[in-house]
Protein backbone atom coordinates (compact mmCIF):
# COMPACT_ATOMS: atom_id res chain seq x y z
CA UNK A 1 0.00 0.00 0.00
CA UNK A 2 1.35 3.46 -1.08
CA UNK A 3 2.55 5.88 1.48
CA UNK A 4 1.12 9.56 1.16
CA UNK A 5 2.74 13.00 2.04
CA UNK A 6 -0.40 14.71 3.75
CA UNK A 7 -0.30 18.85 4.21
CA UNK A 8 -3.45 20.78 5.56
CA UNK A 9 -3.63 24.19 6.50
CA UNK A 10 -5.73 26.67 8.39
CA UNK A 11 -6.26 30.54 8.25
CA UNK A 12 -6.30 32.12 11.33
CA UNK A 13 -8.07 35.41 12.24
CA UNK A 14 -7.54 37.33 15.21
CA UNK A 15 -5.08 36.99 17.49
CA UNK A 16 -6.96 34.80 19.86
CA UNK A 17 -7.34 32.59 17.66
CA UNK A 18 -3.62 32.29 17.31
CA UNK A 19 -2.90 32.50 20.60
CA UNK A 20 -5.19 29.82 21.28
CA UNK A 21 -3.58 27.47 18.19
CA UNK A 22 -0.44 28.10 19.52
CA UNK A 23 -1.07 27.13 23.20
CA UNK A 24 -2.18 23.58 21.89
CA UNK A 25 1.41 23.41 19.46
CA UNK A 26 3.28 24.40 22.96
CA UNK A 27 1.17 22.36 25.15
CA UNK A 28 0.32 25.37 27.19
CA UNK A 29 -3.00 23.91 27.52
CA UNK A 30 -4.71 20.40 28.15
CA UNK A 31 -4.13 18.32 24.83
CA UNK A 32 -6.14 14.92 25.57
CA UNK A 33 -4.69 12.93 22.59
CA UNK A 34 -1.56 13.67 23.75
CA UNK A 35 0.96 11.47 25.58
CA UNK A 36 2.19 13.67 28.59
CA UNK A 37 5.17 11.20 29.11
CA UNK A 38 6.52 11.68 25.79
CA UNK A 39 5.95 15.47 25.48
CA UNK A 40 9.14 16.53 26.11
CA UNK A 41 10.57 14.42 22.88
CA UNK A 42 8.52 17.26 20.56
CA UNK A 43 11.13 19.34 19.03
CA UNK A 44 10.87 23.34 18.36
CA UNK A 45 12.10 24.46 15.57
CA UNK A 46 11.16 27.84 15.50
CA UNK A 47 10.77 29.84 19.15
CA UNK A 48 10.69 27.89 22.20
CA UNK A 49 7.15 29.23 23.37
CA UNK A 50 4.13 30.33 23.05
CA UNK A 51 4.88 34.07 24.36
CA UNK A 52 8.43 33.87 22.10
CA UNK A 53 6.38 32.90 19.00
CA UNK A 54 3.44 35.87 19.74
CA UNK A 55 6.20 38.45 19.83
CA UNK A 56 7.61 36.97 16.11
CA UNK A 57 4.15 37.15 14.89
CA UNK A 58 3.46 41.10 16.52
CA UNK A 59 6.94 42.10 14.99
CA UNK A 60 6.20 40.39 11.51
CA UNK A 61 2.69 42.05 11.63
CA UNK A 62 2.29 45.42 9.26
CA UNK A 63 0.90 48.18 11.50
CA UNK A 64 -2.04 48.89 8.94
CA UNK A 65 -4.37 45.53 8.14
CA UNK A 66 -7.80 45.01 8.18
CA UNK A 67 -9.77 44.25 11.15
CA UNK A 68 -11.08 40.80 10.08
CA UNK A 69 -7.09 40.14 8.08
CA UNK A 70 -6.17 36.34 8.39
CA UNK A 71 -2.53 36.98 10.70
CA UNK A 72 -1.42 33.95 10.38
CA UNK A 73 -1.92 30.32 9.02
CA UNK A 74 -1.10 27.01 11.02
CA UNK A 75 0.13 23.68 8.94
CA UNK A 76 0.54 20.52 9.68
CA UNK A 77 2.53 18.48 7.87
CA UNK A 78 3.08 14.38 8.33
CA UNK A 79 3.05 11.15 6.20
CA UNK A 80 0.74 8.04 6.69
CA UNK A 81 1.40 6.40 9.99
CA UNK A 82 2.87 3.19 8.37
CA UNK A 83 5.72 5.67 6.92
CA UNK A 84 6.29 6.75 10.04
CA UNK A 85 6.81 3.04 11.55
CA UNK A 86 9.50 2.03 9.11
CA UNK A 87 10.97 5.29 8.37
CA UNK A 88 14.06 5.37 10.52
CA UNK A 89 15.51 8.77 12.98
CA UNK A 90 17.57 9.55 9.39
CA UNK A 91 14.48 10.07 7.18
CA UNK A 92 12.70 11.64 9.98
CA UNK A 93 15.09 14.17 10.22
CA UNK A 94 14.89 14.69 6.38
CA UNK A 95 11.33 14.91 6.23
CA UNK A 96 11.59 17.96 8.49
CA UNK A 97 14.06 19.38 7.03
CA UNK A 98 12.51 18.85 3.87
CA UNK A 99 8.83 19.98 4.50
CA UNK A 100 10.39 23.11 6.08
CA UNK A 101 12.21 24.04 3.61
CA UNK A 102 8.77 23.96 1.19
CA UNK A 103 7.37 25.86 3.43
CA UNK A 104 10.01 28.63 3.41
CA UNK A 105 10.22 28.43 -0.18
CA UNK A 106 6.36 29.24 0.03
CA UNK A 107 6.16 32.35 2.32
CA UNK A 108 10.10 33.05 3.34
CA UNK A 109 11.59 31.72 6.43
CA UNK A 110 11.58 34.91 8.07
CA UNK A 111 7.83 34.71 8.23
CA UNK A 112 7.30 31.16 9.77
CA UNK A 113 6.93 31.86 13.26
CA UNK A 114 6.59 28.53 15.20
CA UNK A 115 7.39 25.06 13.89
CA UNK A 116 7.33 22.07 16.45
CA UNK A 117 7.81 18.43 16.00
CA UNK A 118 4.93 16.82 17.84
CA UNK A 119 6.11 12.76 18.60
CA UNK A 120 3.39 12.80 21.60
CA UNK A 121 0.91 11.82 20.05
CA UNK A 122 0.01 8.37 18.11
CA UNK A 123 1.30 10.01 14.50
CA UNK A 124 4.44 12.09 14.78
CA UNK A 125 3.90 15.06 12.33
CA UNK A 126 5.08 18.75 12.23
CA UNK A 127 2.66 22.31 13.50
CA UNK A 128 4.12 25.60 11.65
CA UNK A 129 2.57 28.56 11.99
CA UNK A 130 3.33 31.32 9.12
CA UNK A 131 2.43 34.84 8.96
CA UNK A 132 1.07 35.62 4.90
CA UNK A 133 3.44 38.37 3.92
CA UNK A 134 3.69 39.02 0.06
CA UNK A 135 6.51 40.64 -1.12
CA UNK A 136 5.38 44.15 -1.11
CA UNK A 137 4.35 43.71 2.02
CA UNK A 138 0.81 43.42 2.68
CA UNK A 139 -0.73 40.86 4.74
CA UNK A 140 -2.75 38.51 2.23
CA UNK A 141 -3.31 34.94 2.85
CA UNK A 142 -5.52 34.98 -0.25
CA UNK A 143 -2.30 35.10 -2.55
CA UNK A 144 -0.78 32.36 -0.73
CA UNK A 145 -3.99 29.80 -0.63
CA UNK A 146 -6.73 31.75 -2.03
CA UNK A 147 -8.43 29.65 -3.62
CA UNK A 148 -8.93 25.30 -4.59
CA UNK A 149 -6.77 25.37 -7.37
CA UNK A 150 -4.05 26.90 -5.40
CA UNK A 151 -4.19 24.38 -2.38
CA UNK A 152 -4.20 21.48 -4.82
CA UNK A 153 -1.01 22.70 -6.33
CA UNK A 154 0.34 22.93 -2.90
CA UNK A 155 -0.31 19.84 -2.22
CA UNK A 156 1.53 18.62 -5.45
CA UNK A 157 4.45 20.56 -4.72
CA UNK A 158 4.81 19.54 -1.28
CA UNK A 159 4.06 15.73 -2.23
CA UNK A 160 7.12 16.49 -4.62
CA UNK A 161 9.37 18.20 -1.84
CA UNK A 162 8.95 14.79 -0.10
CA UNK A 163 9.10 12.23 -2.82
CA UNK A 164 12.43 11.15 -2.22
CA UNK A 165 11.58 9.64 1.47
CA UNK A 166 9.07 6.96 -0.53
CA UNK A 167 5.99 9.28 -0.06
CA UNK A 168 3.87 10.44 -2.82
CA UNK A 169 0.87 12.51 -3.94
CA UNK A 170 -2.94 11.37 -3.39
CA UNK A 171 -4.72 11.18 -6.01
CA UNK A 172 -5.30 14.43 -7.78
CA UNK A 173 -9.34 15.45 -7.64
CA UNK A 174 -10.33 12.71 -5.76
CA UNK A 175 -13.63 12.84 -3.98
CA UNK A 176 -12.15 11.92 -0.47
CA UNK A 177 -12.73 14.31 1.96
CA UNK A 178 -10.04 17.00 3.82
CA UNK A 179 -10.24 17.23 7.37
CA UNK A 180 -9.97 20.72 9.43
CA UNK A 181 -7.11 21.26 10.83
CA UNK A 182 -8.54 20.63 14.85
CA UNK A 183 -10.10 17.29 13.36
CA UNK A 184 -7.11 15.79 11.96
CA UNK A 185 -4.93 16.72 15.42
CA UNK A 186 -7.99 14.58 17.11
CA UNK A 187 -7.61 11.93 14.80
CA UNK A 188 -3.75 11.96 15.20
CA UNK A 189 -4.48 10.21 18.71
CA UNK A 190 -2.92 7.86 21.00
CA UNK A 191 -3.82 4.37 22.11
CA UNK A 192 -6.70 4.06 24.64
CA UNK A 193 -5.83 3.35 28.48
CA UNK A 194 -7.75 1.29 29.98
CA UNK A 195 -9.52 2.46 33.30
CA UNK A 196 -8.77 0.70 36.09
CA UNK A 197 -10.54 1.14 39.38
CA UNK A 198 -9.04 0.10 43.00
CA UNK A 199 -11.20 -0.85 45.72
CA UNK A 200 -10.02 2.68 47.62
CA UNK A 201 -11.47 4.65 44.10
CA UNK A 202 -15.01 2.99 44.81
CA UNK A 203 -15.22 4.44 48.48
CA UNK A 204 -16.72 8.01 49.01
CA UNK A 205 -13.40 10.34 48.84
CA UNK A 206 -12.79 13.06 51.13
CA UNK A 207 -13.46 16.82 49.35
CA UNK A 208 -13.47 20.34 50.03
CA UNK A 209 -16.78 21.43 51.28
CA UNK A 210 -18.57 24.23 50.60
CA UNK A 211 -19.91 25.38 54.29
CA UNK A 212 -17.70 26.31 56.93
CA UNK A 213 -18.20 23.41 59.10
CA UNK A 214 -17.61 21.30 56.70
CA UNK A 215 -14.52 23.26 55.83
CA UNK A 216 -13.08 22.76 59.34
CA UNK A 217 -13.72 19.53 59.93
CA UNK A 218 -14.27 17.82 56.39
CA UNK A 219 -16.91 16.25 53.87
CA UNK A 220 -17.07 13.13 52.61
CA UNK A 221 -18.26 12.79 48.84
CA UNK A 222 -21.83 12.16 47.99
CA UNK A 223 -23.10 8.56 45.73
CA UNK A 224 -23.29 10.93 42.84
CA UNK A 225 -20.01 12.56 43.59
CA UNK A 226 -18.20 9.46 43.56
CA UNK A 227 -19.93 8.45 40.08
CA UNK A 228 -18.94 11.55 38.67
CA UNK A 229 -15.31 11.19 39.57
CA UNK A 230 -15.54 7.33 37.89
CA UNK A 231 -17.47 8.73 34.86
CA UNK A 232 -14.63 10.96 34.01
CA UNK A 233 -12.28 8.64 34.33
CA UNK A 234 -13.77 6.18 32.33
CA UNK A 235 -14.58 9.12 29.22
CA UNK A 236 -10.64 10.34 29.44
CA UNK A 237 -9.41 6.54 28.80
CA UNK A 238 -11.30 5.63 26.39
CA UNK A 239 -11.22 8.67 24.70
CA UNK A 240 -8.35 8.07 22.42
CA UNK A 241 -9.61 4.90 21.36
CA UNK A 242 -12.54 6.78 19.79
CA UNK A 243 -10.24 9.01 18.67
CA UNK A 244 -7.81 6.11 16.95
CA UNK A 245 -11.23 4.70 16.03
CA UNK A 246 -12.67 7.78 13.78
CA UNK A 247 -8.71 8.57 12.42
CA UNK A 248 -8.89 4.49 11.43
CA UNK A 249 -12.38 4.62 9.44
CA UNK A 250 -11.62 7.93 8.76
CA UNK A 251 -8.30 6.36 6.14
CA UNK A 252 -10.61 3.22 5.45
CA UNK A 253 -13.03 5.53 4.14
CA UNK A 254 -10.10 7.73 2.06
CA UNK A 255 -8.38 4.74 1.02
CA UNK A 256 -12.03 3.53 -0.81
CA UNK A 257 -12.38 7.05 -2.12
CA UNK A 258 -9.23 7.07 -3.91
CA UNK A 259 -9.86 3.98 -5.14
CA UNK A 260 -13.28 4.70 -6.98
CA UNK A 261 -10.84 7.64 -8.38
CA UNK A 262 -8.83 5.81 -9.80
CA UNK A 263 -10.98 3.62 -11.27
CA UNK A 264 -12.82 5.98 -12.72
CA UNK A 265 -10.09 7.99 -14.62
CA UNK A 266 -8.68 4.08 -16.03
CA UNK A 267 -12.27 4.01 -17.63
CA UNK A 268 -11.47 7.15 -18.97
CA UNK A 269 -8.26 6.28 -20.02
CA UNK A 270 -9.36 3.02 -21.83
CA UNK A 271 -12.07 4.86 -23.65
CA UNK A 272 -9.81 7.37 -24.95
CA UNK A 273 -7.26 4.38 -25.80
CA UNK A 274 -10.16 2.28 -27.77
CA UNK A 275 -11.20 5.87 -30.01
CA UNK A 276 -7.09 6.07 -30.59
CA UNK A 277 -7.15 2.59 -31.44
CA UNK A 278 -10.13 3.12 -33.47
CA UNK A 279 -8.33 5.39 -35.50
CA UNK A 280 -5.10 4.03 -36.10
CA UNK A 281 -6.72 0.90 -37.89
CA UNK A 282 -8.53 3.44 -40.13
CA UNK A 283 -4.67 5.04 -41.39
CA UNK A 284 -3.53 0.63 -40.89
CA UNK A 285 -1.82 -0.19 -44.30
CA UNK A 286 -1.59 2.98 -45.78
CA UNK A 287 1.20 4.67 -47.15
CA UNK A 288 2.40 8.01 -45.60
CA UNK A 289 1.04 9.32 -48.81
CA UNK A 290 -2.46 7.98 -48.24
CA UNK A 291 -2.86 8.74 -44.82
CA UNK A 292 -2.37 12.52 -45.52
CA UNK A 293 -4.64 12.51 -48.92
CA UNK A 294 -7.19 10.75 -46.48
CA UNK A 295 -6.74 13.26 -43.12
CA UNK A 296 -6.72 16.30 -45.84
CA UNK A 297 -10.29 14.40 -47.13
CA UNK A 298 -11.38 14.37 -43.17
CA UNK A 299 -10.77 17.67 -42.57
CA UNK A 300 -12.67 18.66 -45.87
CA UNK A 301 -15.55 17.34 -44.95
CA UNK A 302 -15.20 18.88 -41.72
CA UNK A 303 -15.32 22.11 -43.17
CA UNK A 304 -18.08 21.47 -45.76
CA UNK A 305 -20.18 20.21 -42.50
CA UNK A 306 -19.14 23.68 -40.88
CA UNK A 307 -20.29 25.93 -43.92
CA UNK A 308 -23.77 23.96 -44.25
CA UNK A 309 -24.56 24.72 -40.53
CA UNK A 310 -23.35 28.37 -40.94
CA UNK A 311 -25.54 28.76 -44.14
CA UNK A 312 -28.45 26.96 -42.41
CA UNK A 313 -28.19 29.46 -39.55
CA UNK A 314 -28.07 32.49 -42.38
CA UNK A 315 -31.22 31.04 -44.16
CA UNK A 316 -32.87 30.82 -40.70
CA UNK A 317 -32.00 34.14 -39.56
CA UNK A 318 -33.73 35.67 -43.17
CA UNK A 319 -37.05 33.77 -43.03
CA UNK A 320 -37.21 35.05 -39.50
CA UNK A 321 -36.57 38.98 -40.36
CA UNK A 322 -38.75 38.09 -43.40
CA UNK A 323 -41.58 36.81 -40.92
CA UNK A 324 -41.15 40.20 -38.99
CA UNK A 325 -41.48 42.87 -41.93
CA UNK A 326 -44.47 41.11 -43.32
CA UNK A 327 -46.25 41.08 -39.39
CA UNK A 328 -44.90 44.44 -38.95
CA UNK A 329 -46.40 45.60 -42.93
CA UNK A 330 -49.92 44.12 -42.32
CA UNK A 331 -50.61 45.99 -38.99
CA UNK A 332 -54.06 47.72 -39.10
CA UNK A 333 -53.19 51.89 -39.06
CA UNK A 334 -55.58 53.92 -36.57
CA UNK A 335 -57.31 57.27 -37.95
CA UNK A 336 -58.34 60.06 -36.54
CA UNK A 337 -61.36 58.47 -35.43
CA UNK A 338 -59.63 55.58 -33.77
CA UNK A 339 -58.41 58.58 -31.73
CA UNK A 340 -61.50 59.66 -30.59
CA UNK A 341 -62.20 62.25 -32.69
CA UNK A 342 -65.44 63.97 -33.47
CA UNK A 343 -68.02 62.26 -35.86
CA UNK A 344 -69.82 63.86 -38.76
Amino acid sequence: MPNFAIMRCKKLAGMGSVAAALQHCYRDRETPNADQGRTPDNEHLVNASTDQAMGALRDRLPEKRRKDAVLAVEYVMTASPAWWAQAGGMNEARFVRQSMAWLGAKYGVENIVAATVHRDELTPHISAFVVPITSDGRLSAKEFIGNKAMMTQDQTRFAQAVSGLGLERGIEGSKATHQRVRTFYADLGREAITPAFTEDELKPQKVKGDTLVQKVFGAVESAHGVVERLNEKVSHGVAPALASAAAARLERRRADEMQKTALAKDKELKAVQERVERVERLFKGLTKTQAEQVYAMLVGFKQENQREIDDRAQRNARIEEQRRSQTTAIQPQKNDRGRGGPSR
